[in-house]
């Protein structure tokens, strides 16, 4: 081979090798998002999970790299050889504890959040965010009408959570028994030999599946972003929630000291919107952040490097703005032994060029009904959150393909007038 042809066939590798790196995505680990708190507060469980989490998650997608041949996983951490980085983010661990008097026990629902996050690596601006949850109820016994929980038991219980598996109480004592490591090591192990924490309906399962099925020609790179811009209270849907009306304080998203969290309510609705926007039509939405109110940032740390990412959230081009303005509960009907109640919420959905106007809008309810023993308690914000996360669910749906009969339970919208609104949102989005 001449000079020439060398350096011509020189050119064209180093030519194919930038293209192929350009067409590539960084898998660059788990993180925590954090707002100014320190992570081993805000995520006393999860942080002693998540090198068990992170070398499971890399040993999957390396044994199945087929399913995507553009991501590149060999350096865990990087953010500088490939325009693009996807990264898991833990964003959420919490307990809330009700005691129920009449049956002298402690309900106790854990719920666990992540994100998977792609950003470009140039500027560090995020392309897309799919938040993912997941909760799991367990009845435990109160001591002299006291409910705490041992921290082994918390520890086990998240542990079960993020890798999809379930113990036996009776056969707790197994586990906690065990140092922590030895105690994750073998529900880890338990739940790789079923193959359980991959499966698609386990959180695990849900970021793996959309780290696999991400691309670089589905990623929106460019100066066009559509997702929530607000989650709206309405005066009574917060005093309702606050405890300060006719229910009691909605403790689902309440602090450690039991206070309603108007933020954290407010990131869920914006997460479950998201999610079924992005389920309906593969359609990534920038779902409600509370950094937006610190800067537009999202702050990545790294619990096995003392350093943290700042990612920008971009300008929205156009958003959703969902108003949630309040609650009902209706008794329907009662035997000497069951009741029958409806359990409403009342929205409103809002489309924006953002900044400029407000393009749309529309009025939804949904009503959940339910009958349950008299001699049974009933959680009234479990089921309100039902009803208001199916008013965005079934709107989502319905903006994809129009169900008259959902639409003349939901709103006083005409086909027409709904169609149209359907229109105005999937011409200014590119659907």
């Amino acid at each position: 081979m001449g000079t020439s042809s060398r350096i011509s066939y020189l050119v064209l590798v180093s030519f194919l090798s930038l293209s192929l790196a350009g067409k590539s995505i960084q898998y660059s680990g788990i993180s925590f998002t954090s707002q100014d708190i320190d992570i081993k507060d805000a995520f006393p469980n999860s942080i002693k999970l998540v090198e068990s989490l992170g070398d499971t998650l890399i040993n999957h997608l390396n044994d199945n790299s087929t399913l995507n041949a553009n991501l590149r996983t060999e350096v865990s951490d990087s953010f500088s050889t490939t325009p693009y980085s996807i990264i898991v983010a833990i964003d959420h661990e919490s307990i809330d504890t009700q005691y129920e008097d009449h049956r002298k026990i402690c309900v106790n629902r854990f719920r666990l959040g992540m994100q998977v996050i792609v950003f470009s690596t140039r500027d560090q601006q995020v392309l897309s965010i799919s938040p993912l949850t997941l909760r799991s109820q367990y009845q435990d016994p109160s001591i002299n009408g006291i409910c705490e929980l041992d921290k082994k038991i918390e520890l086990l219980r998240f542990a079960e959570l993020s890798y999809g598996i379930q113990i036996p109480i009776k056969n707790y004592k197994n586990y906690i028994s065990l140092k922590n490591t030895e105690m994750i090591k073998l529900i880890r192990n338990k739940s790789i030999e079923s193959n359980l924490f991959s499966k698609k309906d386990k959180i695990f399962g849900m970021v793996i599946n959309k780290i696999l099925s991400t691309k670089p020609e589905n990623i929106q790179n460019s100066q066009f972003f559509v997702g929530i811009d607000d989650i709206k209270l309405g005066k009574l849907a917060l005093e309702q929630m606050l405890g300060n009306k006719e229910f009691k304080k909605n403790s689902l998203f309440a602090d450690s000291s039991g206070d309603f969290k108007k933020e954290s309510y407010k990131v869920w609705a914006g997460q479950q919107f998201s999610k079924w926007f992005s389920d309906t039509f593969e359609f990534p939405l920038i779902p409600y952040v509370k950094g937006r109110a610190l800067g537009k940032d999202i702050t990545l740390k790294f619990e096995n490097r003392n350093e943290a990412i700042n990612l920008r959230l971009p300008s929205l081009d156009y958003g959703f703005v969902v108003n949630i303005k309040g609650f009902k509960k209706v008794k329907l009907d009662e035997s000497n032994l069951r009741e029958a109640f409806a359990w409403a919420a009342f929205s409103s959905i809002e489309f924006h060029n953002v900044g400029i106007e407000k393009l749309s809008e529309i009025s939804l309810k949904h009503v959940y009904t339910r009958e349950i023993n008299k001699s049974d308690s009933v959680e009234d914000w479990d089921n309100f959150n039902y009803s208001q996360n199916k008013i965005m669910k079934d709107y989502v749906t319905n903006l994809e393909t129009l169900d008259r009969k959902w639409l003349k339970k939901a709103s006083n919208f005409s086909s027409k007038e709904f169609k149209k609104h359907s229109n105005i949102i999937k011409k200014n989005i590119r659907l």
